[in-house]
């Protein structure tokens, strides 16, 4: 069975998250969806810096962590205690009766169902970043940030460990189409949005171009149902599978110890886009409602020269010995596998490039005053895979009530995520530094611990940059209602 397990090996990985120590979401809805959010707000709409009440903000640094599946879970444990145990963390696999579990041990189960797999997981790091108004209608920007994702979509059934590991000897199953993908890279975005007041509803548009710069990229795909016979001695019958992988240069040599983590290995271009409306409050720089639409990372990463790409047809019923699947590293494995199933060790590359999408979504929402100081936010993102292989973010649906004043504000988001599993968090801001989690429960679960989300930021804002005792042109046309200048804040004094 030794071949069924390289299909099996991405959804170990994500066993291996649980593990991760120093990387602090998808959303992030706490940190998104207030007036006082400012640049990190065009992360969910670029059009909604249009409406931040200060002149302009520098973000030092912001990070989150994401994690969504539904193949593996530890039992009777939180995130933060996984973290400080992970010494303790014993699969379920390998236990037997002559090899109990420790009494302390945390179980590393797995889900068993007829539901396709799913398992989505990102890193994301801010660095240095900047917005500043110039006018009134016009607010510029600057971002950074380094990211990483993994997405496993529709996986058979069959991949559920209990049904895997009972797959008898001479057994005939049907394996469907799967596929998987995983990216680091970098990325450098400028931000721009307008806004215009002239109007009872006021109407903003914003736009962020991104250099993107590929680290490391890889992708699997089966494109038709194929057979597949365990057979005695770690042999395997398939019949007629059509494969395609791609890896980028520095994961075929990982030995080479020339490699980084941060070697850039390809270039590619993204883009967020959005427009929002909203009603103005009486209160000064306050709306009544505001809703907005946005794409959201519409883009793509090409890994270039020394990269390769992979492609194994088999037209035939074909038996493969598993225990010849030896090399030291993926170069190797992927000449192996291409002699094995081909005849020739190089039949099986198709070009030394290759492309992977971004994880592109639409989103939509609507934020609405109910009370003075307290807000409800709606939030839909669906996601839209562009490319042959694009990375796949996970669908979110959220309600999202808070209480928001200029240097504090708190929030519950309730989310569910790929319309399956339905989350409660919790964020705040404290002056300047963003704290939260749209998982708040995984920090005390005690039942199934199958996600994690957290995520943090810093950043500072609120001085006065001249006219600061002006009204804006809407608030005089208007009497005194509606937006009044927005810039209009002091400096946070401790």
């Amino acid at each position: 069975m030794r071949l069924l397990h390289v299909f099996r090996l991405p959804f170990l990985l994500i066993c291996t998250l649980f593990y991760v120590r120093g990387s602090i979401a998808q959303e992030q809805l706490g940190m998104r969806l207030e007036r006082y959010a400012g640049i990190y707000s065009a992360g969910l709409n670029p059009a909604n810096t249009a409406f931040m009440p200060h002149n302009w903000e520098v973000s030092l640094f912001n990070a989150g962590y994401f994690l969504e599946n539904n193949y593996a879970y530890l039992e009777n444990t939180s995130i933060q205690n996984a973290l400080r145990n992970t010494d303790r963390i014993v699969a379920v696999s390998d236990l037997t009766p002559e090899r109990p579990a420790p009494a302390d041990a945390i179980l590393l189960n797995y889900f068993d169902g007829n539901r396709r797999i799913r398992a989505v997981t990102n890193v994301l790091g801010g660095g240095p970043g900047f917005s500043f108004r110039l006018g009134e209608k016009h607010v510029l920007g600057l971002t950074t940030a380094v990211r990483g994702d993994f997405s496993a979509y529709r996986v058979p059934s069959v991949f559920h460990y209990p049904q895997f590991s009972e797959i008898r000897v001479g057994q005939t199953i049907d394996i469907q189409p799967l596929q998987f993908q995983a990216m680091s890279w970098g990325e450098i975005g400028l931000h721009y949005s307008h806004l215009d007041n002239d109007g009872d509803v006021m109407t903003a548009w914003g736009i962020s171009p991104k250099l993107m710069m590929g680290f490391a990229g890889a992708y699997g795909k089966s494109n038709l149902v194929f057979q597949y016979t365990p057979g005695s001695n770690d042999t395997a019958v398939f019949n007629t599978p059509t494969w395609e992988y791609g890896l980028s240069n520095n994961l075929l040599d990982t030995d080479n110890p020339q490699n980084s983590a941060f070697d850039v290995s390809g270039m590619g271009f993204g883009i967020d886009a959005g427009v929002s409306w909203a009603a103005p409050a009486d209160e000064e720089g306050e709306y009544r409602w505001r809703a907005g639409v946005s794409l959201l990372d519409f883009g793509f990463v090409r890994f270039g020269k020394g990269s390769e790409r992979h492609l194994l047809r088999l037209d035939s019923i074909l038996t493969v010995d598993g225990n010849a699947i030896n090399a030291n590293d993926a170069r190797g494995y992927t000449r192996v596998l291409s002699q094995l199933l081909l005849g020739d060790s190089l039949a099986s590359l198709q070009g030394e490039t290759f492309m992977m999408g971004l994880p592109t979504g639409l989103s939509a929402q609507f934020d609405v005053q109910v009370a003075p100081r307290f807000y409800c936010s709606a939030v839909a993102v669906q996601r839209i895979p562009v490319w042959k292989h694009s990375i796949r973010r996970a669908s979110t649906l959220a309600v999202v009530p808070r209480y928001e004043h200029r240097w504090f504000s708190f929030s519950m988001p309730v989310v569910l995520n790929d319309w399956q599993s339905l989350r409660v968090g919790l964020a705040a801001r404290l002056g300047w530094l963003y704290l939260g989690s749209d998982n708040f429960g995984s920090f005390f679960s005690k039942n199934k611990l199958s996600g994690a989300d957290v995520y943090i930021g810093l950043k500072i804002n609120g001085f006065t940059l001249g006219g600061g005792e002006r009204k804006d042109r809407l608030h005089k046309e208007r009497g005194g209602s509606g937006r009044q200048n927005l810039r209009k804040i002091k400096c946070y004094k401790f």
